[in-house]
């Protein structure tokens, strides 16, 4: 296991490569702890500095990177190797939201796509990441694909010739480098994975019939503990004008529930109390 500063050049490759990753949040005292899988990592994904990485969030049935990125910021990410040489990577982060209806919205989504304009529909916000710390581990207890699916071999291991029809299976949408000859390059364990189109055909349904904003409304105004979530989600389920009163609202639990931090000053008062009141009367 390696720690480090930054995002190495070594680790930002591998992490382009991989196809899912997992963001995994937490209240800072409430017991929903989530993960989530992420796909369509190369296009909804970018590492944009050594220590600033942001990603796409599309609309979903639940709410809490959101809710917890504002509630505290705290933000692990995820990669796993399922190919041949075994590695995970963490990247531990301080996630700060820009929403849909922000101004510098349309500035984020620039640096990821090259386009101000959304390109994926129901796109309800960016998650920018700052990088604090980069892990690397071994990633040994990690399933594979099976070498044999795109690179078949014999006992001897020498290469066998792939069925065409298989290979032409393996090569539809599969990602080479640049310069690459899509039809030329060596099939890794990557071109077994395809993307799912469920996420763009159920937006591409929810924003036709204009619906996408009273989904967001109903689903992700808060999180499963009731944490503030989805500021444009919240305006339209009835708090546009006093969403201050929420926030506030929330923070006060949060210092509520600091019981033991509570206990100790509360000590600390009752000693000094007693000791300035000694002294007091000493003198």
């Amino acid at each position: 296991m390696k720690l480090y500063p930054l995002i190495p050049d070594e680790v930002a490759a591998t992490i382009r490569r991989q196809p899912v990753f997992f963001t995994a949040s937490a209240p800072t005292h409430l017991p929903h702890i989530n993960v989530s899988p992420k796909g369509l990592a190369a296009t909804h994904f970018r590492i944009l500095t050594p220590n600033l990485v942001a990603y796409i969030d599309r609309t979903g049935s639940g709410n809490e990177t959101i809710s917890h990125a504002y509630e505290n910021g705290r933000l692990c990410l995820m990669f796993c190797s399922f190919g041949p040489t075994p590695g995970i990577l963490r990247l531990f982060c301080k996630a700060t939201v820009v929403e849909w209806d922000e101004p510098a919205f349309a500035g984020w989504m620039k640096r990821i796509t090259g386009n101000e304009a959304p390109p994926f529909e129901g796109t309800r916000a960016i998650i920018v990441a700052e990088v604090w710390e980069c892990q690397t581990s071994c990633g040994y207890g990690v399933p594979r694909v099976k070498k044999g699916l795109y690179a078949p071999t014999d006992e001897d291991g020498e290469a066998l010739p792939l069925d065409p029809a298989v290979e032409k299976v393996l090569r539809e949408g599969f990602k080479v480098n640049e310069g690459e000859d899509p039809k030329e390059a060596k099939l890794t364990e990557l071109s077994v994975f395809e993307e799912r189109p469920a996420m763009d055909q159920w937006a591409a349904s929810k924003t036709s019939s204009n619906t996408m904003l009273r989904y967001q409304r109903d689903n992700n105004s808060r999180s499963i503990d009731g944490l503030p979530g989805l500021r444009a989600a919240r305006r339209d389920a009835g708090e546009k004008g006093r969403l201050w009163w929420g926030d506030m609202t929330a923070r006060l639990n949060r210092a509520l529930a600091e019981k033991d931090g509570a206990a100790l000053g509360f000590f600390i008062a009752v000693v000094m109390w007693i000791i300035l009141r000694r002294v007091g009367i000493m003198l």
